[in-house]
């Protein structure tokens, strides 16, 4: 095999890993007594509905995802935001989840309590498209 076959070939097998990589950004990072915990954008899940642009975070611990169980189902667990970037806010408290036992959590539109966009950098780039 020649060198130039070789490097193409490295390339394309490692395309889909650096894609996947950039489909996710972490935007909030939480230690606590069991470890690192991270929360990250899913950038296929960005959406606009209505004046706000929703998307949905993977929760991610030890370099995999987070799995619940509930009622004998397992879920990946994953928490729904929203964020105004024309007023350059940001849902403090997440609207949806998948896991069962936080629907009493969720926030509500109306009334959620918005941050600055700017204390979110990453949700900023990932979600708005800002610097």
């Amino acid at each position: 095999m020649t060198r130039t076959a070789a490097i193409i070939l490295c390339a394309l097998c490692a395309a889909p890993a650096l894609a996947q990589e950039s489909r996710y950004a972490t935007f909030r990072t939480v230690q606590d007594a069991f470890g690192r915990t991270e929360h990250q954008v899913d950038r296929g899940t960005i959406k606009q509905e209505g004046a706000y642009k929703t998307f949905w975070s993977r929760v991610w611990k030890d370099k995999q995802p987070v799995a619940i169980s509930s009622g004998g189902q397992l879920y990946i667990w994953s928490q729904k935001f929203a964020v105004d970037c024309a007023n350059r806010r940001f849902a403090a408290r997440f609207i949806d989840s998948t896991n069962p036992g936080e629907s009493k959590k969720n926030a509500n539109l109306q009334t959620v309590r918005w941050t600055g966009l700017d204390q979110n950098p990453a949700v900023n780039r990932a979600v708005c498209g800002g610097k």
